[in-house]
């Protein structure tokens, strides 16, 4: 409940755990377990006064954090990865920490993880990244909700993609970036029946290979509603791009 810390019950907790979490939290929080499920019962996470996880000391304030063996100074995995993690229900806004250069918040990041699940979850605000994938095998990212406030600066996104392989974006809605959904250096992703609206860029997907765009609706983006560099094998099926700024679909490379 209020007030309790999300942190350690994730510590004290076993594989095949629920962590139940009502009411409003200010707390960063990181899962490094396997097996570990966190569901939010009307939960909101606010940010805390300091930052407390490695992931929003390292890289600024990251509200959930799944993360299996990393070095985060380089950037790169070291070790396996953490397994079988759901993150669900939660509301994420006003993610900005003191001292870490009032940076906007990165709502939910899962790297080196397999079989990880985030579903039906709402980041809300000056959103930087709303959910990242990184390094990680077989992601399920369903029924979010990522809507940015304000003009986007470069480089923020609604959901990034990299160096990760069969990861599936079902029914989110993805709105106010600069990309809604970017992929980069990945194989075999599927992005479906998701809403991008007034991004833009809808989607990017940058040097991947095998990428499926399948049935989403991308409508008012302001530049052009997808993009396709580099990245052979990659099929748009049946979506609607509507009042794109330049160009529905643009495609270069080999």
């Amino acid at each position: 409940g209020p007030g309790e810390s999300i942190q350690k019950a994730v510590n004290a907790a076993h594989p095949g755990d629920t962590i139940v979490v009502r009411g409003v939290h200010r707390e960063d929080v990181i899962i490094g377990k396997n097996g570990i499920k966190l569901r939010g019962d009307d939960a909101t996470l606010k940010p805390p006064a300091r930052a407390g996880s490695p992931c929003s000391r390292f890289s600024g304030p990251t509200a959930i954090c799944v993360l299996g063996d990393f070095n985060l100074e380089t950037g790169e995995p070291t070790g396996p990865r953490v397994s079988d993690v759901s993150v669900s229900g939660f509301t994420i806004r006003g993610f900005k920490i003191a001292g870490k250069g009032d940076k906007d918040l990165v709502g939910i990041d899962v790297t080196n993880a397999r079989n990880t699940t985030v579903v039906g979850n709402r980041v809300i605000g000056n959103v930087a990244l709303g959910i990242g994938v990184a390094w990680s095998v077989n992601t399920t990212v369903a029924k979010n909700h990522v809507i940015r406030s304000g003009s986007p600066e470069p480089d923020e996104e609604g959901i990034v993609v990299e160096f990760s392989s069969r990861t599936t974006v079902v029914k989110n809605v993805f709105r106010g970036f600069v990309s809604g959904i970017d992929v980069d250096f990945s194989t075999n992703t599927t992005f479906a029946g998701n809403d991008l609206i007034g991004n833009r860029l809808g989607v990017l997907v940058f040097e991947s290979t095998g990428t499926k765009i399948l049935s989403n609706d991308i409508t008012d983006t302001t530049e052009v509603g997808t993009v396709i560099l580099d990245s052979t094998g990659t099929k748009i099926l049946s979506n609607d791009i509507s009042r794109s700024g330049d160009t529905g679909i643009v495609i270069f490379g080999p």
